[in-house]
């Protein structure tokens, strides 16, 4: 939480803060920190917009006692105000093999919008789709994990920030990672034709960093703890 109030001072109005973490499992059941953060800040004025899920493709298989290995983690959205920056038609995917056959002859309940028969707030009008070759994606985002070595041990794929920046940024907006790591989000960021900040407390990732994106190494005597 000291981290979030930070970020809450210097995220400007319409900004996005996304963080990614992941759950465990303590004494045979699944840790309830997540859900506590969210309240938590929730609590702190940040609104709890969205949450989206990261499929890791190849994740290694496993089994415990009582349970199967992950293969997802967490992506919390959180904003400020309800009315945000955000380019959706940055993240569109080809609509897919299913559109020929679905779209081909549609019903009555197809041409108006169907609202969800549970009142989740969620509804659908098929017939927007008809002729589109480009969709809106889910809240699923079906990626590899990591496979070249970093020298992080939890380094995730440059394609998990680079979708994030293209859905809530714009060329030339600031991308802030307060942990940088290897600098995935700096290189995605970088490409983007965005500017950024990466911080990391740790010495050596700051170096790492740095040579990802191709600055140069800092000289003995000067602050190494935090790389702009």
């Amino acid at each position: 939480m000291p981290f979030a109030d930070g970020l809450q001072r210097v995220l400007r109005p319409d900004g996005t803060f996304i963080l990614n973490i992941k759950e465990k499992a303590v004494r045979g059941e699944r840790h309830t920190y997540v859900l506590e953060l969210i309240l938590a800040m929730r609590q702190a004025g940040w609104l709890w917009t969205e949450e989206f899920v990261w499929h890791k493709k190849n994740s290694y298989p496993g089994k415990w006692p009582n349970r199967f290995r992950d293969s997802w983690e967490r992506l919390l959205q959180f904003n400020k105000q309800r009315k945000f920056a955000m380019y959706q038609e940055a993240v569109m995917v080809p609509v897919g093999d299913w559109a020929e056959r679905r779209l081909a002859k549609l019903s009555d309940t197809d041409q108006i919008r169907d609202e969800s028969g549970v009142e989740s707030g969620f509804g659908k009008r098929v017939s927007n789709w008809v002729g589109r070759d480009m969709a809106y994606p889910t809240n699923v985002l079906h990626l590899a994990t990591e496979c070249s070595n970093r020298g992080h041990s939890a380094a995730f794929p440059e394609q998990l920030p680079d979708w994030f920046i293209r859905l809530f940024t714009a060329e030339d907006d600031i991308v802030l990672d307060p942990f940088v790591g290897s600098g995935s989000t700096l290189a995605a960021a970088q490409r983007q034709g965005r500017r950024a900040i990466g911080i990391d407390v740790n010495q050596e990732y700051c170096e790492i960093a740095r040579q990802r994106i191709g600055l140069p190494t800092e000289k003995k005597g000067e602050t190494q703890w935090r790389l702009i």
